[in-house]
């Protein structure tokens, strides 16, 4: 890389203990050019050692390699853990750090000698690994669908009717209204509407409301007497006090789906399949936000929307619970070439073994985005960006409007799951349960599956459901950013997942549970420390993002820069506050810290104590009858 930037000339990569050393800048020696051999590389996992001298010992996590660069040099290689060719890698570097002078032709010749040391992985390696990952046989579990609702009859009206329209429901072993409904009023035109449903459905849909989550609850007491109270955390109503029960809900749904595959949806979809808008070939393994496109109305995005003829049920069941080899052959993909992984991220395809699973599926979106924060909007890249930014009158509106399509273009396997209004669950692995209660259930439950089982995989499929509220939503360019404690929860056992690949799910199930116990037995003094420590990593990471956003941002682009800049300013303020800015569900603003924590303990304790029943009470629902 540039003799500016004193990271490429200084020190050549090599054998330990043949590290060459530093020349003067006064004697520059030739350098013999590197050719790019055409086969995409990314940057491995890697241990840092910190050396004399400016410089680092990158040992490799997963094979015997390493070798002594400069700190410069350890720096970039973290911008490459995207599969590129060489010369695509050293072209984005000098694009993205302009401190390397442009420099194509150095930076290509540190990229050579890394490669050389072993301590980059080339895309082949991984792609036979996961084509590696097939079962002998394709034999899958049958299918339970879900609709959860709570308090919207009418959303849920017509979600059965296009149900009855689109849906090979006939296919199914069992079909649910999880209905969760405070007004009885509700709950008994929902069962009046199953009712309904069954006069003209191949298939009879189950009504469970109030009477038979009692009846559930009951049978597990009496199945499972040792855990009456962490049954009455996971799906009583009287133990959260008329708080928001999302995970509730969806924990029932695990239970009654036991050794089956599951299918959940959110009552405000319709069941209806529409090819995302910029279709591509091939497949992608990437964690990241996903693609977007912003439309002036409902209407636009109906109207250009080409609807599938496979329904959206049918469509999650395609790939749910093969084998990443099977699936891959199954989505068409199986010549998939190593050219075709260009842009996956060695993070995901480092994860692969040859018994990975596609243990959820998700889909895009076009409509309502289900979120009041328009934080993925500062996160989004690429073509998506370019499309938000096309026309910088319409910028403030697009964002505001709230029509959008959310999704990916082709098919897409990431190792976190995030949920979509419809999600496909594998539930003949022992899944973990949802946590009861408050917003961010979802992601947390991402994050524990992906803790538990480190090679499975999250196939989202590049097709999207409507997803159209009956009541007015509006987006705010503008929010304040806040920070929800069940998000730090999350993000602090994303951060503690073993790397242990020899560990059994079993045993990262006993770790997690003890990991949650463990923060639940600190003092006041390390939950507020640790927190703030999270919280402040979470916010500067948020601030380094929109400060390179703003960096690339079109100089002649005024209303993106101020929403930028506006942004960034606001996590500075929320970063120089004295306060703990942390914001628990069921725990009032401005609760005294002690309460707070008080709070979070309690909660730790009872979650850990149910993800230690789970397995029984998931092993006595099947023994229960509830209607």
């Amino acid at each position: 890389m540039s003799s500016d930037y004193n990271i490429s000339y200084s020190y050549n990569v090599g054998q330990p203990g043949k590290t060459k050393t530093q020349r003067p800048a006064a004697e520059p020696q030739a350098r013999e050019p590197v050719v790019d051999d055409g086969h995409l590389y990314a940057f491995g996992a890697c241990e840092e050692i910190n050396l004399p001298s400016n410089t680092v010992l990158l040992v490799s996590k997963d094979k015997p390699c390493q070798s002594v660069v400069t700190r410069d040099v350890a720096i970039a290689l973290e911008h490459c853990k995207t599969f590129r060719t060489l010369q695509g890698h050293a072209e984005f570097l000098t694009a993205y750090m302009p401190e390397l002078g442009g420099d194509v032709d150095g930076v290509l010749q540190v990229l050579g000698t890394v490669r050389d040391a072993g301590l980059l992985t080339a895309a082949d390696d991984r792609l036979a690994v996961a084509r590696s990952a097939a079962q002998a046989s394709t034999s899958l579990a049958e299918s339970r669908v879900f609709v959860i609702t709570c308090d919207r009859p009418a959303a849920v009206e017509r979600l059965l009717e296009s149900m009855l329209r689109g849906a090979e429901i006939g296919r199914h072993e069992s079909l649910y209204l999880i209905d969760d409904s405070r007004d009885t009023s509700n709950a008994d035109v929902n069962r009046e509407l199953v009712s309904n449903f069954n006069l003209s459905s191949p298939r009879n849909m189950q009504y469970v409301g109030a009477t038979e989550r009692a009846a559930l609850i009951s049978g597990l007491h009496e199945h499972v007497p040792g855990a009456a109270s962490s049954i009455d955390f996971l799906l009583d109503h009287k133990h959260w006090k008329g708080q928001k029960t999302f995970g509730l809900s969806r924990t029932l749904c695990l239970l009654l789906s036991t050794g089956y595959r599951a299918i959940m949806l959110d009552d405000d979809v319709l069941c209806s399949a529409i090819d995302g808008p910029f279709l591509r070939e091939g497949v992608r393994f990437y964690d990241g936000m996903c693609e977007a496109e912003f439309y002036p109305s409902e209407e636009a995005w109906k109207t250009r929307g080409v609807k599938r003829d496979e329904d959206p049920l049918r469509g999650h069941l395609h790939c749910l619970g093969l084998k990443l080899g099977d699936a891959l052959a199954r989505l068409g993909l199986q010549d998939v070439t190593e050219q075709d992984l260009e842009g996956s991220q060695q993070e995901i395809l480092q994860r692969v073994t040859s018994n990975s699973t596609v243990l959820v599926t998700q889909n895009g979106t076009f409509g309502d985005p289900g979120t009041q924060d328009t934080a993925w909007c500062f996160g989004l890249t690429g073509d998506s960006l370019n499309r938000l930014l096309q026309d910088p009158a319409t910028l403030e509106p697009k964002i505001a409007t709230r029509q959008y399509w959310m999704g990916w273009s082709q098919p897409t396997f990431s190792g976190q799951a995030n949920m979509s209004q419809v999600t496909g669950l594998d539930n003949t692995a022992l899944l973990p349960p949802y946590f009861p209660a408050f917003r961010g259930e979802d992601q947390l439950f991402g994050a524990m599956v992906d803790y538990i089982y480190p090679d499975s995989m999250v196939l989202n499929y590049p097709w999207a459901v409507p997803h159209v509220p009956f009541e007015e939503r509006h987006g705010h360019v503008n929010v304040t950013p806040e920070v929800a404690g069940i998000a730090l929860i999350e993000n602090y056992i994303v951060s503690q997942r073993p790397d242990d690949r020899s560990m059994t799910s079993a045993d990262r199930t006993a770790h997690l549970i003890n990991l949650l116990r463990s923060i639940a037995q600190k003092s006041d003094e390390e939950l507020s420390s640790e927190f703030r420590c999270a919280l402040a990593i979470d916010q500067a990471n948020a601030v380094h993002q929109l400060t390179d956003q703003l960096r690339k941002a079109p100089k002649d682009h005024a209303p993106w820069r101020e929403l930028l800049d506006a942004r960034r300013r606001r996590y500075f303020k929320a970063i120089g506050r004295n306060g703990v800015p942390v914001r628990f569900g069921g725990v009032a603003e401005n609760t005294p810290e002690a309460a707070l924590w008080a709070a979070l303990r309690s909660n730790l304790r009872a979650f850990a104590d149910a993800l230690e029943a789970w397995p029984a009470l998931r092993e006595a629902a099947t023994r229960i009858t509830i209607f």
